[in-house]
């Protein structure tokens, strides 16, 4: 399903408000809270979202994907991925399988590869440069028992985006590779990952404070940042 956002009478409203205006933007795992909320972020200042409704664990899928984008819609200028998939209920190391710890390494770590990979390739081919933007949890970048792929997954993602942003450096294509590190998150499968106790500033947080940080490194205001990890978690990783 795509969506193109209304736009705003005032001159000076467009300007402030419009920052994604003429952006295409294909957002993986949309339908999720946090995902429907980076979604009408970046409708309300005017970008084109377009949901990643495809095989998002295949390889051809991803490129047939991106070719479409590309031919409808003549760029393809943000990529968001969110990573939330962990085991249902906690396991010990020794009863996980192996499968089971591929599976959630496949669903998060390794759509969140395919989704760098294959959109670093289309970008360069418009030459305009762009921003890629992985959310995943900031919990698990410290570990959690009962859940080592979850873990395993958030500091895979942590290091491949900056393992990613140096090498789009080296080429100069002008294309972006950052990640935000949720924290506890109300409505979200980090709801009840931490006692409140746990986290300096007292509460869990909102997907809009997702939202407001994935807009600010997916827009041109971040131009001069990537590679960069920012833990909207309030305060967990700085304890």
């Amino acid at each position: 399903m795509h969506y193109c956002a209304k736009g705003v009478g005032n001159k000076y409203r467009r300007k402030v408000m419009n920052k994604f205006e003429g952006k295409i933007a294909l957002i993986v795992n949309s339908k999720s809270t946090t995902g429907e909320a980076i979604c009408k972020r970046i409708l309300s200042e005017g970008g084109t979202i377009i949901e990643a409704n495809f095989d998002i664990e295949s390889e051809t899928a991803w490129e047939k994907e991106l070719n479409n984008i590309g031919s409808q819609y003549k760029g393809l200028d943000i990529i968001i991925t969110i990573s939330e998939s962990k085991y249902e209920k906690s396991k010990t190391i020794q009863d996980t399988t192996l499968e089971e710890f591929r599976k959630v390494n496949r669903e998060n770590l390794e759509v969140a590869f395919l989704a760098t990979r294959f959109g670093v390739v289309k970008m360069r081919e418009f030459k305009k440069g762009g921003s890629i933007v992985h959310v995943s949890p900031a919990t698990a970048t410290v570990g959690i028992p009962g859940q080592a792929a979850y873990c395993s997954s958030a500091n895979g993602i942590r290091m491949m985006t900056r393992g990613a942003a140096l090498s789009c450096c080296e080429a100069k294509d002008k294309i972006r590779i950052n990640c935000v590190q949720s924290g506890q998150i109300k409505n979200t499968p980090q709801e009840n990952m931490l006692e409140k106790s746990k986290i300096p500033l007292g509460e869990s947080g909102d997907v809009s404070d997702i939202a407001n940080a994935v807009a600010f490194l997916a827009s041109d205001e971040a131009y001069y940042i990537t590679g960069y990890i920012l833990p909207v978690d309030g305060g967990f990783l700085a304890a």
